[in-house]
């Protein structure tokens, strides 16, 4: 059952009060996503654990362990290894929650990303593939969860539920999203489509590896990650290098992502459980990206990207 929220910040607040945490728990979180992942569940008390992600569709390193709430994020458009995480879960009394924000319509083994966890949380910030300006979505398939949330976004107060915020959906906003998710797999659609019209114009680039897609799975490209992927060079920073080259051609790119977030003072005072070395290296030597979701490539455009890999990587790799 789906509940409008203000925000995918606001809608994962009402999910982590909707599971029960509280202060002393904690709760798992990828070392490398948006802020909010990690930071909006925190206001209940409860601690982040930061586990790494891996470098081939950047999901969660699933370790062993009980966990009260696992917070995953499906990052760039490409869904984790949810159905694996959501079988943990439930063996062991967890719950998972997906901040499904850069991945609306993704699909792993036949199921959309945001519902094969206990809560799905979606954004529809004015930067997202689908948009009302600001905005956001919470679902579920638990009916107790799904009142819990519903609560906690229209104060509580209303339904005699327990305390909550004036977390609710500008009505003005919503009817925005409504046309949007009539024309929603059309969006979408049109994104994948230029996403795969660039990776084409690519194409094999030696020291440049394209995105890669698990087998069962749909990616909806909210950006184009790329991974620099050479042994040796002759650039003490041959991602930063290759990136300079590429702007000076004019090919917009950002090069890595959120630092991982115990780097960042809100969380300087939590540490990663165990190694988080693939996260350090995606964002500090290896990772960068096109924002597939922020413009509209003509075809000589796509062309012209496609060239300009090209020429970089004869320049620098």
């Amino acid at each position: 059952m789906p509940s409008p929220a203000t925000s995918a910040t606001s809608g994962l607040l009402a999910a982590a009060f909707a599971v029960g945490l509280g202060p002393g728990d904690e709760f798992v979180c990828p070392a490398m996503t948006m802020s909010a992942t990690a930071a909006a569940p925190m206001f209940t008390g409860a601690k982040p654990q930061f586990m790494d992600i891996e470098d081939e569709t950047f999901s969660l390193q699933f370790l062993p362990g009980r966990r009260k709430a696992i917070f995953v994020a499906n990052l760039f458009g490409h869904p984790a290894k949810l159905h694996a995480i959501r079988k943990f879960c439930d063996e062991f009394g967890g719950f998972l929650i997906e901040d499904n924000a850069q991945s609306p319509f993704a699909i792993e083994d036949g199921k959309y990303a945001g519902t094969i966890g206990h809560i799905g949380v979606f954004s529809f910030n004015i930067h997202k593939p689908l948009q009302c300006g600001e905005g956001g979505m919470i679902v579920s398939d638990d009916d107790a969860l799904a009142d819990r949330m519903r609560d906690f976004v229209n104060h509580g107060e209303v339904v005699g539920g327990p305390i909550g915020l004036n977390l609710r959906m500008l009505e003005s906003s919503a009817k925005i999203m409504i046309y949007q998710m009539e024309r929603a797999k059309e969006i979408i659609g049109g994104r994948i489509e230029q996403a795969d019209a660039i990776i084409s114009a690519i194409g094999d680039v030696p020291g440049i590896r394209a995105p890669l897609i698990r087998d069962g799975c749909t990616h909806v490209f909210y950006t184009i990650p790329f991974l620099i992927d050479v042994d040796r060079s002759n650039f003490a920073d041959p991602r930063g290098m290759f990136c300079l080259s590429l702007r000076d051609l004019g090919v917009p790119i950002v090069e890595g992502y959120v630092a991982p977030l115990y780097r960042l003072p809100a969380f300087k005072a939590f540490k990663a459980s165990g190694q988080t070395c693939v996260a350090e290296g995606l964002h500090d030597r290896r990772l960068f990206y096109i924002e597939n979701c922020r413009y509209s490539f003509t075809s000589d455009q796509i062309r012209l990207i496609g060239e300009g890999f090209k020429k970089a990587a004869e320049q620098v790799l």
